[in-house]
């Protein structure tokens, strides 16, 4: 009785430990990680003719890779381009002194007029950001999700 209880109370410690490890790993060559939220819904009362994309975006890193941040802007999916009405405002800002990340806050506005909800759903319409660093580097962070170009 003695031995099954201990077999027992190990494999519910062993299935407690791996089922609350955490999952999330970073590639060494990704200095940059990005989390948020996105909301659409219909702008200005116009139903489904309007769509309003608006986000918020956290990205974090070392305090060097934030700190040497020079631009960032947002990347809406090349395919439907010409349906966007408004482009803003995006507003960034270094939050928290000691671990510093980047929040970007904004929206966009899309004509979408004609359409269901689940074909604007399946648009795709914000893809994500991209970093560009004091060296001039590129960094593209894509939303996990986006299926398109």
């Amino acid at each position: 009785m003695k031995k099954i209880s201990i077999i027992l109370l190990t494999l519910i410690l062993m299935l407690t430990l791996f089922g609350c490890s955490n999952s999330n790993t970073v590639k060494e060559d990704e200095i940059y990680v990005m989390n948020g939220s996105i909301a659409y819904g219909a702008a200005e009362n116009s139903g489904l003719e309007k769509t309003k994309v608006t986000y918020t975006m956290n990205i974090t890193g070392s305090k060097e890779d934030i700190n040497n941040i020079d631009a960032q802007q947002p990347l809406i999916n090349p395919e439907y381009e010409e349906l966007l009405l408004e482009n803003g405002p995006h507003i960034p800002k270094i939050v928290n002194e000691d671990e510093p990340y980047l929040e970007i806050s904004g929206n966009f506005v899309f004509s979408t007029e004609g359409k269901t909800k689940e074909e604007i759903d399946g648009m795709d319409l914000f893809k994500g950001i991209e970093i560009i660093d004091k060296d001039k580097n590129s960094y593209v962070l894509i939303i996990n999700g986006y299926n398109g170009k």
